[in-house]
């Protein structure tokens, strides 16, 4: 268990938690998840921005999990529940019979990719390629063999089930908490020690860029793995 958080720190995490409630409200309601249904597609020009927020959002609530996990001290793994035997009640339910149940809601991913992402973007590969083109013949077309427009339609299926995810975790941050310190006894680190691209962003403010890479710092220098890292 680590010391209690200083003043300047519990401020700041004060308002990054403030900060992350109302930034997934604003994601939810640009993605129409309320208070009416989802918008299953989007132009780019409003899909691209909103996934660079969310993205955001998510390197936030990683930082702020791990910083109430270290306060709390790491837990012992949890022990798996014994598989009991099913009985009539549990019995499979034939194909196409309704159970009556809610699709369980996306969880939050804890762990940060290690996976590097590129700053500077591919070249453009052309799948189909120049070729005879027959008016009288269907000839199967690529999309991304014409550039992109900010006027695209692109299907948003992917953002939705993040945002509700991230919903998910601010609903129940306790049980994230404590998924997050059984994550502090496993032999690799649950979030990048370097600091990650949505911080980095042009497109925040300097303010914003400055207080997002001091979150990430104080859970950075207050990480103490319990076992040694992998590579």
């Amino acid at each position: 268990m680590t010391p209690p958080l200083p003043p300047a720190l519990q401020g700041l995490t004060r308002f990054w938690w403030d900060a992350a409630d109302y930034l997934a409200s604003a994601a939810q309601k640009r993605l129409g998840l309320w208070p009416v249904a989802a918008k299953p597609f989007l132009p780019r020009a409003e899909l691209e921005p909103l996934a660079g927020l969310v993205g955001f959002l998510e390197a936030v609530l990683r930082r702020l999990f791990c910083l109430a996990a270290l306060e709390l001290g790491p837990l012992p793994p949890q022990a798996l529940a014994p598989i009991q035997p099913p009985d009539r009640a549990g019995a499979p339910v034939a194909a196409g019979a309704q159970t009556g149940r809610k699709p369980a809601a996306p969880r939050f991913r804890l762990r940060e990719s290690a996976r590097q992402v590129s700053r500077t973007p591919p070249k453009p590969h052309f799948r189909t390629g120049p070729r005879i083109r027959f008016l009288d013949a269907d000839t199967p077309v690529d999309l991304r063999d014409y550039p992109p427009q900010p006027t695209d339609i692109l299907p948003a299926g992917k953002l939705v089930r993040r945002v509700l995810a991230i919903n998910h975790a601010l609903d129940h941050a306790a049980e994230y908490i404590d998924r997050m310190r059984r994550l502090m006894v496993t032999a690799t680190r649950p979030i990048r020690a370097s600091v990650p691209p949505a911080f980095r962003s042009r497109k925040l403010r300097h303010l914003q860029q400055e207080s997002a890479r001091q979150l990430h710092a104080s859970q950075a220098i207050r990480y103490r793995p319990t076992h040694p890292e992998t590579a």
